[in-house]
């Protein structure tokens, strides 16, 4: 569906007008980045970007992309800018292999009408295809634009500025078995000025329309929006923010033998203010409402075709955020507020001429969806400086979440409640090392209020530990960081307490680089993940493990760079070791030709591990060509080891047979990524 609205919302390509002797840039609806507009950069004639990128993401999926982006001058006001490029996923698994592949184009014509650039004439070709879906799009565009200056009078202000533009077309859409074609057009309007000089925030205004009619379906959008900030005091303390916004959007695609019209709606109100208390202190104030409401209708192709229920919701959003600040030399702090509540309610229209009971029991189904959701948050930050190397900084917060569905069918109302207290210290010592140390704690509290889910009720502990030092002493540089983090949760009641879990989590991080000479350059690097789940006894505070998963990442190589007039290059030659262990305990089923047939217990070790050489190169010319390529020849091995236990086990169960299999692969990962700016000045 999402294709199917690209003929009105590619309208957007002309919308921006360029300021002089700049090339903007606007986000466009294809997939293959930016859409442009506007005019050449100062002092360039032609420029070409050539961009090519492959690399392997699994054991069977590649991915390429490749674009061409350009333009051409044609004369003195005049330019061509166009775009091509292409995105493919590739999975070797796949029949036919290629999963995904799409192809873009874009060609853009601008023309500046007389000298002062007031009027602009131009127009654009789209072509967008995705093989995947089966869908394709294309959309020419015509273009006439006025901007003028707002305050011609002041040499200081070259940026308030007029725009109005109107947009004309055709576009087709084929997508569907079914072949599209109709009338685009559209129309901008938009006013920035700087009232208050050009380092303050402007005041804008904008009104924004489209309108594509492709056969039976309609894209139709509309945006407008005001927004500003102003001192109504010259030198007060009292800075106000404002702003008011509406936008429509009207997307229709097929849907089982009818149209399916997607109708948004949103307004938008924002206001907030800044009030500078004294020399040292700050209140802040941000305050929004947002109502979105969304309609999702149908209307039948043909007389056959199967009449769908008409349904949608209202919503409403408010949000308000108050801060305080203080700021001395030797000591910061701050304090906030924030609420933040969403309430969405559904609603149906009669479309397929129900009775009343049916459409009271078709309403109740669609009601059962209904929510609000209150978020309070408090929030206090410390930081005290005792010493010019030494910091100390203290986090609090307490928030709460509460859920409320109010059918009796939603289980989903809740209470969700955190707590959480973070101490952070950090000093500098001589010889350029330098030491962290943190130590949190949190608590959650999560409350299903109503019985149907009254046993996910639970209570969750939380501890933290992060020491980390860094040491830099003359060619060397050593960096440690740890984090260790418990966790205990809790079920509240009695019957659940074979679900309590114990988890710890230890991260570690070390890097050494050793400057050997002064373009070669020695390094390691070292990761390290240990994840640790056992059932818990709280009451006893004691715990069983019941799985375990180890993580060791090595990578040592040499990196060597060059340097010359025409660029730099660098190359690194290493080794990389990614090796995964996970531990628990499995059932091993017995020998059909064994006197006793007995599952026995077994402790299970499952080990993945990838190693291999690793080189890369980065090539950064001044001429225009970049290239950076790296190669992971990885042998991949996969294979499991286990040991005999005591007794019976009930779960997952391996045969003997199962267990020895071995795979053994070579897979190189690389990735590859090609970059040509090709121009004169």
């Amino acid at each position: 569906m999402i294709r199917g609205i690209v003929a009105g919302l590619i309208l957007l390509f002309f919308l921006v007008p360029a300021r002089r002797a700049t090339a903007q840039v606007l986000v466009g609806a294809t997939p293959f980045g930016p859409v442009f507009s506007g005019l050449r950069p100062a002092g360039v004639d032609t420029a070409l970007w050539l961009v090519a990128q492959a690399r392997r993401v699994g054991v069977s999926t590649f991915v390429q992309t490749s674009r061409a982006l350009g333009y051409l001058r044609l004369g003195p006001r005049q330019q061509l800018r166009y775009r091509v490029g292409s995105d493919w996923i590739y999975d070797s698994r796949g029949t036919p292999p290629f999963v995904r592949q799409d192809y873009g184009a874009d060609v853009a014509h601008v023309f500046t009408l007389d000298a002062a650039n007031h009027w602009q004439v131009g127009q654009q070709l789209h072509y967008d295809q995705s093989r995947a879906n089966s869908t394709r799009t294309g959309l020419w565009l015509g273009r006439v634009g006025y901007q003028r200056r707002l305050r011609p009078g002041s040499p200081l202000d070259t940026l308030s500025q007029l725009h109005l533009t109107a947009l004309g077309g055709l576009a087709t859409d084929r997508r569907n078995g079914r072949d599209d074609a109709g009338v685009a057009y559209g129309f901008d309007a938009a006013a920035i000025y700087f009232l208050n000089g050009m380092a303050a925030p402007p005041l804008a205004v904008r009104v924004l329309g489209t309108r594509s009619q492709l056969g039976p379906r309609t894209m139709q959008r509309l945006v407008a929006e005001a927004a500003g900030e102003q001192a109504f005091l010259e030198n007060a303390p009292l800075l106000v923010q404002g702003r008011l916004g509406y936008r429509t959007n009207r997307a229709e695609d097929y849907l089982l033998g009818s149209v399916q019209r997607i109708q948004s709606d949103t307004v938008l109100a924002q206001a907030g203010a800044t009030y500078k208390v004294n020399e040292y202190a700050t209140l802040r104030s941000d305050n929004s409402v947002l109502l979105p409401t969304r309609a999702f209708l149908y209307r039948r192709l043909s007389e056959g075709a199967d009449t769908l229920q008409n349904v949608g919701y209202r919503q409403r959003e408010l949000d308000t955020r108050q801060e305080l600040r203080f700021a001395r030399p030797k000591l910061q702090a701050s304090f906030t507020f924030n609420y933040h509540e969403r309430t969405r309610a559904y609603y149906l229209d009669n479309s397929r001429n129900l009775s009343a009971a049916r459409l009271a029991t078709a309403l109740a189904r669609e009601q059962v969806k209904d929510i609000t959701e209150q978020t309070t948050l408090w929030q206090g930050n410390l930081t005290w400086l005792p010493t010019a190397r030494h910091a100390l900084a203290l986090l609090g917060t307490a928030q709460l979440l509460r859920v409320d569905a109010p059918s009796k069918d939603n289980q989903q109302t809740r209470d969700e409640a955190q707590h959480l207290l973070r101490l952070t210290w950090t000093g500098r010592w001589a010889g350029a090392f330098r030491t962290t140390l943190g130590v949190a704690g949190e608590y959650r509290q999560t409350v299903f209020i109503r019985a149907g889910l009254s046993a996910e009720n639970y209570t969750d502990h939380l501890l933290h530990w992060e020491p980390g030092f860094t040491w830099a002493p003359g060619k060397w540089s050593i960096r440690s960081n740890y984090h260790l983090w418990v966790s205990y949760q809790v079920r509240d009641q009695a019957t659940e307490q074979l679900r309590n879990r114990a988890s710890r989590v230890l991260e570690q991080t070390q890097s050494l680089t050793y400057q050997l000479r002064p373009r070669l350059l020695l390094l390691a690097d070292y990761v390290r993940r240990e994840n640790r789940v056992g059932q818990l006894d709280w009451t006893r505070f004691r715990e069983s493990p019941l799985d375990t998963s180890v993580t060791h990442d090595l990578n040592i190589g040499a990196r060597q760079s060059w340097a010359g007039p025409r660029g730099s290059t660098s190359l690194r030659l290493g080794y990389r070791l990614l090796e995964q262990r996970n531990y628990g305990r499995a059932a091993l089923l017995p020998d059909a030709t064994a006197p006793n047939p007995a599952v026995s217990l077994i402790y299970l070790h499952n080990i993945t591990r990838q190693q291999g050489p690793e080189v890369a190169i980065e090539r950064r010319a001044t001429a225009g060509f970049n290239l950076t390529a790296s190669l992971w020849l990885q042998w991949m091995r996969t294979y499991s080891t286990y040991t005999l236990g005591r007794g019976a086990f009930i779960g997952t169960s391996y045969s003997a047979l199962d267990l020895d299999r071995e795979t053994e692969r070579v897979l190189p990962y690389f990735e590859v990524t090609a970059e040509w700016r090709v121009g004169r000045r």
